[in-house]
């Protein structure tokens, strides 16, 4: 490894850490959308504004999407504490010169609850609570090394017996000034959801991610940083790093396999990894939680390549 990446490595995931650390969002009307969607970015740490060149790019940046020249179905299972989980699915339909459209869905589901009423008497067992965010989404390039994306979120609460819906939008930029330098810029919840469950609305706030992301060593090496700040909260930083040891690209296969660290924004520590074979991606990450063990998996599924083609001569015999 270069000695200047290795450098910038140890700066990435050592200092890094330490620069900014956040509080938890639980709790807050967006807290789910904070979560992160795909495994390969949540093993990176979750820098992935800059990068956001598969189909979860809808929720990290959806300027990113003009990356994605292929057909893409993307999902995540996240298994989290006490009946709790996350779940994330992305289709990615590339137009060619005319852009990219997706459509995502982020669902929260919590379940074993008990309901009760002011006297504190039992009035429900098994209650669930319900976050959806359904995202719609488009981006284009405005310029060789500029993308613009913008998302139309509809939301979807269920809290026991109460439930509210709302519209939101986002925004993002994808700005590449070298061939191997990527810069991202998403301004989130810039028309902000209202979602109203019994009195006052639960109102989503502006959020804005910032980051960067490095490929060298064609593209062997990875490396990402993003800092994240919500309206009202502390900023916080985090890092990424994707090593490619090993790739086989032939004319009947193609392999290749992923190493992920990171460091997320509680300042932990994020691992992973991936393995393409052919057309699917099958991806894994995990970090360490106050209250346990994190695991994330995913699923990519890629076909129909835009501007890819193959064809196959035909000999005529000699009359």
């Amino acid at each position: 490894m270069p000695k200047r990446v290795f450098i910038v490595l140890v700066l990435v995931l050592g200092v890094g850490r330490e620069v900014i650390r956040a509080d938890n969002y639980y709790g807050m009307a967006n807290d789910y959308l904070q979560y992160g969607a795909g495994a390969r970015s949540l093993a990176m740490g979750g820098a992935y504004v800059a990068l956001a060149d598969e189909a979860s790019a809808p929720y990290w940046n959806p300027a990113g999407l003009k990356q994605i020249n292929e057909h893409q179905f993307l999902c995540m299972y996240a298994p989290f504490f006490e009946k709790t989980s996350l779940s994330f699915f992305s289709y990615v339909h590339p137009l060619g010169e005319s852009g990219n459209l997706a459509i995502s869905d982020v669902l929260l589901h919590s379940g074993g609850y008990e309901e009760v009423d002011a006297a504190g008497k039992v009035i429900g067992t098994d209650e669930s609570i319900y976050k959806n965010a359904l995202i719609i989404s488009y981006a284009n390039r405005i310029h060789k090394r500029i993308s613009l994306g913008l998302s139309l979120k509809l939301i979807f609460e269920r809290v026991m017996g109460y439930s509210g819906n709302g519209q939101g939008i986002d925004l993002g930029i994808l700005y590449e000034p070298l061939d191997k330098l990527s810069l991202g810029l998403a301004l989130q919840n810039v028309l902000q959801p209202r979602v109203t469950l019994r009195d006052a609305p639960n109102i989503y706030k502006i959020n804005l991610k910032a980051g960067l992301a490095l490929k060298t060593l064609s593209r062997r090496l990875i490396l990402t940083a993003d800092t994240n700040k919500l309206a009202d909260e502390k900023a916080y930083f985090c890092a990424g790093v994707e090593i490619s040891p090993w790739e086989k690209s032939g004319l009947a296969t193609s392999k290749r396999a992923n190493l992920r660290l990171g460091v997320n924004h509680l300042g932990t520590f994020t691992c992973g990894l991936g393995l393409r074979i052919e057309s699917l991606s099958f991806d894994y990450a995990f970090n360490l939680h106050d209250i346990g063990n994190l695991h994330r998996f995913g699923l990519t599924f890629s076909w129909g390549n835009i501007y890819r083609a193959s064809a196959k001569p035909v000999q005529k015999k000699p009359r």
